[in-house]
């Protein structure tokens, strides 16, 4: 344990010595870039070019896409659109982006609206490839709103349309997604074979494809009981992401290698791989929110240049009306009447305008808000993760009692009868510690940190009082263990947890089809 320990340490270290080197930089690129498209439009702008207009709106599209900016990515796409007037293929890449951009947002309603107006586009100047990647959006739409037979039936549209093309990449990526449609609804052969067949069309694909897809033949693999192989496909999905630096995908590898060694009962691995999790996730959460601030920072900075710019524009604007109307007041009295009503229009309008820009200057402020609630809410999932690596070493622990118990009463009938009485007692000492509850009063303490008002929901629901033991029981039901898992924890049998589950379900409102684990995760 204690060489584990120090290795971990070492990995902690050189990957912050990493970070520094590179956050820096990271930070500088991301400024320059949003300054120099920033530039590109303006000079755009200037010489009134308005293909160079639209197109560096796309690009200022993508940049805040990168970034989750959704808001301002939104509003450059549609500046795009607004300007952009010819149903083209640039025009179906962006609806399909704001397609992308409403999915993962869960606004399904408006990301199929973009969708089949690009359906629609496509299919009026016949422009395969954007008929293909619609369906394949609308398909993840459909996926998401668990419509499998819907989401089916348009990746396969788009999977015929690829084969037409003979294109690769549009091949290898929407067989993953019927693989992953296939995985939900737990046909694990059927989504074994497209991943495998997404794998052969990936080989020409960007590292990011081929190693989502890995990844899912690892987890698939998990699922069927076939933990060796799973790991395999886990570790080329890691060793790919490490060469690239994808660190979301490290992330997803680290994370789904610790899930697979705690279904194995290798807790220990577990352990070591859900604590290389925890040290990447915050180094990226880190970076993500230091990069974000800094664009939120330089975009704030521009439009309060612009505001001010405008502003003053305005200002001598209405000083140059002033002097015009001082010039002719010496004249006529009716002439100067009706320019003081001018005047006044102008600063109405005026008054407007500026409204307008604090409206803009309070819109980046609400993006900021938006950035910090992602960054807590990233920091609960630590938790989660926290209390789970929690659960898994009383489960480790208890194991280990209850293997070093066992020996020990095997060994009392083979001594004389002075160290068979040392070996009850000691056999007693351990039985003793197994029965502990403080890491119950503890483990307990961690889980309402995260679920405060989970307990009494329950109490509410319950027909009858819950007794303590039924109450840990919904706790380890909720943390989303197995029945294995369970047994271990509790230092019981199997059978032992299966039967505690249905005398629980009995005091529970549920029918004989619901399912006692879901019930228990949606309170």
């Amino acid at each position: 344990m204690t060489k584990l320990k120090f290795f971990f340490l070492i990995i902690c270290a050189n990957s912050i010595i990493a970070y520094a080197q590179t956050t820096t930089n990271s930070i500088d690129d991301v400024d320059a870039k949003l300054l120099l498209l920033k530039q590109q439009l303006k000079n755009a702008k200037d010489s009134q070019d308005a293909a160079v207009i639209a197109n560096t709106y796309v690009k200022l599209g993508d940049f805040f896409t990168q970034l989750g900016l959704y808001s301002e990515a939104i509003k450059n796409y549609q500046s795009f659109k607004d300007n952009h007037k010819a149903k083209d293929t640039s025009f179906v890449h962006v609806e399909n982006i704001l397609a992308h951009i409403h999915l993962d947002l869960r606004k399904f309603n408006d990301a199929k609206k973009h969708a089949q107006n690009s359906l629609q586009i496509s299919e009026a100047f016949h422009y395969q490839k954007g008929v293909a990647d619609v369906h394949a959006i609308l398909g993840s739409i459909a996926e998401k709103q668990m419509q499998y037979e819907k989401a089916l039936k348009h990746q396969k549209k788009s999977l015929l349309t690829y084969q037409l093309l003979n294109d690769s990449t549009g091949l290898a990526i929407t067989n993953e997604n019927i693989g992953s449609i296939y995985e939900d609804l737990e046909q694990f052969n059927l989504a074994y074979e497209h991943f495998k067949k997404a794998l052969k069309f990936a080989k020409n694909s960007t590292s990011d494809v081929r190693i989502n897809i890995l990844n899912n033949l690892g987890d698939v693999n998990s699922k069927t009981g076939n933990f060796e192989k799973g790991i395999q496909y886990t570790n080329r999905a890691l060793e790919l992401a490490q060469v690239t630096g994808n660190a979301s995908q490290i992330e997803s590898a680290y994370k789904d290698l610790s899930r697979t060694y705690a279904d194995m009962g290798n807790f220990e691995q577990a352990y070591k791989y859900l604590n290389h999790q925890s040290v990447v996730n915050e180094q990226e959460l880190k970076r993500k929110n230091i990069e974000v601030v800094s664009t939120l920072e330089v975009l704030y900075a521009l439009k309060e240049k612009e505001a001010e710019l405008r502003l003053l524009n305005k200002q001598n604007q209405i000083a140059e009306a002033t002097q015009y109307i001082i010039l002719i007041c010496t004249g006529s009295i009716i002439l100067a009447l009706i320019l003081g009503f001018i005047y006044w229009k102008k600063r109405k309008k005026h008054e407007r305008h500026i409204l307008e820009y604090q409206q803009q200057l309070l819109q980046v402020n609400l993006d900021k808000k938006t950035v910090e609630e992602a960054t807590l809410k990233r920091e609960i999932e630590i938790k989660v993760a926290a209390l789970t690596n929690y659960s898994l070493n009383i489960a480790h622990k208890n194991k280990m009692l209850s293997d070093v118990s066992k020996t020990l009463i095997n060994l009392k009938d083979r001594n004389i009868a002075l160290i068979k009485s040392k070996l009850k007692a000691l056999v007693q000492e351990i039985d003793d510690d197994l029965s502990n509850h403080n890491e119950w009063t503890e483990l307990m303490g961690y889980f309402c940190q995260i679920h405060p008002h989970y307990f009494q929901k329950l109490k509410t629901k319950a027909s009858e009082q819950l007794s303590a033991s039924e109450i840990r029981l919904t706790m380890l039901l909720r943390l989303n263990l197995t029945s294995k898992e369970i047994a271990n924890v509790l230092h019981i049998t199997p059978d032992s947890v299966r039967i505690a589950r249905y005398r629980l379900r009995k005091k529970l409102p549920l029918d004989s089809k619901d399912d006692l684990q879901d019930f228990l995760l949606n309170l």
